[in-house]
């Protein structure tokens, strides 16, 4: 299989429902909203759940980010945020909890460049590098990152430089991560 970053988003979806079939004998769930509704949503399982499967993105971009912030994002960026609707994943990367960010529904896409705009601004301020959030940690104030510059993956700590290079690049971060269920309470 060729290692893009959709190749390998696509094994981590395998590699999550596998988890949640073995687990659960279920597609992974997801609580149900009313207000919140997603193309990724399969069945309602009761009155507070859904199981899903993530589907397919086309036709969206960041042209409006990078045009507003006149900078070019890492394609890895782009790749990550505009190939699938999905839910987050919960992972566990070399042994520590992280929830890789995926986007549920159109809202959650606007949403999403809002943060980033806000993410880069700030950085901009700090005279930081730029980077873009793409998994929160345990720790509220780190999140993973992919560095917009090189498309290398961090460990960073909100208002602060780059703690620790996880990995060369967004392909290698993702085939790293091991799925494992969240449960729905």
């Amino acid at each position: 299989m060729n290692n893009t970053i959709q190749n390998v988003l696509h094994d981590l979806f395998e590699r999550n429902e596998k988890i949640w079939q073995e687990e659960n004998n279920s597609l992974p769930l997801q609580q149900w909203d009313t207000e919140w509704l997603s193309p990724c949503q399969v069945d309602k399982i009761d009155e507070k759940t859904i199981s899903w499967k993530p589907v397919k993105l086309s036709d969206v971009s960041f042209k409006n980010i990078e045009e507003a912030l006149e900078i070019t994002l890492h394609p890895s960026i782009t790749e990550l945020f505009c190939s699938f609707y999905a839910d987050g994943i919960p992972c566990l990367f070399d042994g520590h909890p992280v929830d890789l960010i995926q986007v549920w529904n159109e809202d959650d896409f606007k949403l999403l460049q809002e943060n980033m705009i806000a993410h880069f601004m700030m950085q901009k301020r700090l005279k930081q590098p730029a980077s873009m959030f793409i998994a929160s940690c345990s720790d509220e104030m780190q999140v993973i990152s992919i560095l917009n510059e090189t498309g290398e993956v961090q460990l960073e700590t909100l208002g602060k430089k780059q703690e620790t290079l996880l990995a060369p690049n967004l392909v290698e971060f993702i085939a790293k991560l091991q799925p494992v269920v969240n449960h729905q309470d």
